[in-house]
């Protein structure tokens, strides 16, 4: 059985603390393969240097003292800003297949849609698949399908309006419910 005297107990702790400080003074700096920008404050980044009124400003200082590509550490988040027409034309439309990806957001892709709300997904196969879908269902063609649909609910409100005029918000209620189920 191994007992921790007073001493043993302090040291052990300050190397704890020691090794919690040198891991906090990673958060909030700049990757090594980021674009550089203005030096950030740990965990807060560069929140503190962008003010409440006419950002544009900063962002433009920032733009001529980095270039029109740099980088900001928004608390724990590297953001790229691209300051440049030709900039956002070569990232952007000449390689975006690279860039195409969307930023992980746990709670808003896996706590509430359990990963299938198409919004956050990555670029990923399920993601191929979703937008497959989603893009047969809204096509032109698909489209035209439901032009009959939506007649018979536009009149049916329509009579609906003329019948019980003060009920219009449920009258509204009804027939976007009726379209979308459609």
């Amino acid at each position: 059985m191994f007992i921790f005297n007073p001493q043993m107990l302090s040291i052990l702790s300050l190397f704890l603390f020691s090794i919690a400080l040198w891991a906090l003074s990673f958060v909030g700096r700049r990757p090594r393969d980021y674009p550089p920008g203005p030096p950030a404050v740990p965990l807060l980044g560069n929140l503190h240097l962008i003010g409440t009124e006419k950002r544009h400003l900063q962002f433009e200082k920032w733009a001529r003292e980095y270039g029109s590509i740099y980088s900001l550490i928004l608390g724990t988040k590297v953001m790229v800003v691209l300051n440049s027409d030709t900039a956002i034309k070569e990232l952007i439309d000449r390689r975006g297949a690279i860039y195409a990806s969307r930023p992980e957001s746990y709670i808003a892709q896996d706590v509430l849609s359990g990963g299938l709300r198409v919004l956050f997904m990555p670029n990923n196969s399920v993601w191929k698949g979703a937008r497959k879908f989603v893009h047969a269902m809204l096509s032109i063609t698909a489209a035209r399908a439901y032009v009959p649909y939506q007649d018979l609910e536009n009149k049916a409100m329509l009579l609906d309006f003329l019948e019980k005029p003060n009920d219009f918000i449920e009258h509204l209620r009804r027939y976007t419910a009726s379209l979308t189920r459609k």
